[in-house]
């Protein structure tokens, strides 16, 4: 009764969020991006290990700074980890987010915000929504949400796959400088 009671003001709390945003939008690629915040669904331990292995070497190939924000589905956290986490009991009991570690992760306006959220986990939602990004793209959910690109990647392809799809539409959406020379 309590959970649902809490998701029902979560989703409200959503779409309150999603109807006073107001951000500047912007196209980046991986590469035009200087910073790139990622979102994510920490409870699983492969999801966790693919994502620190692409920001490994999103920062060593690209120099890009990431900065992560993961949601452990368990009652306590996971303990030390190379990210900053929250739980279920970061929550009220409306479905407000009490979170230093969410808050901080929306302090920063990055240019880019990948949300991989492929268990639609609400407070995920909620702080994708909330961040001022200049280009938000996330896991195929259901609205409401402000992605300006889904991707609806099979859960069992994982994070990799997730990232090559996307770069495999950003690079075919943003032309290449070469290609907007020679269209003149």
């Amino acid at each position: 009764m309590l959970e649902n009671l809490r998701t029902f003001f979560l989703k409200r709390l959503l779409r309150r969020t999603l109807a006073g945003q107001n951000r500047q939008r912007k196209v980046y690629t991986i590469q035009s991006a200087r910073t790139i915040a990622i979102l994510f669904d920490a409870t699983e331990e492969k999801d966790r290990k693919d994502v620190l292995a692409l920001v490994e070497l999103w920062q060593e190939e690209h120099r890009k700074k990431v900065r992560l924000l993961g949601f452990v589905d368990n009652k306590q956290p996971l303990g030390q980890t190379q990210f900053p986490q929250f739980t279920p009991k970061d929550l009220k009991w409306n479905g407000t987010l009490v979170s230093e570690a969410a808050k901080t992760f929306l302090e920063d306006k990055p240019d880019l915000l990948l949300c991989l959220n492929k268990n639609q986990v609400l407070p995920l939602a909620w702080v994708a929504a909330a961040s001022k990004a200049a280009m938000k793209i996330g896991s195929a959910t259901p609205p409401p949400h402000d992605f300006d690109m889904v991707l609806e990647t099979p859960a069992e392809k994982g994070v990799r796959f997730f990232v090559d799809q996307l770069e495999l539409y950003l690079n075919k959406i943003v032309p290449s400088k070469h290609e907007s020379a020679s269209a003149l």
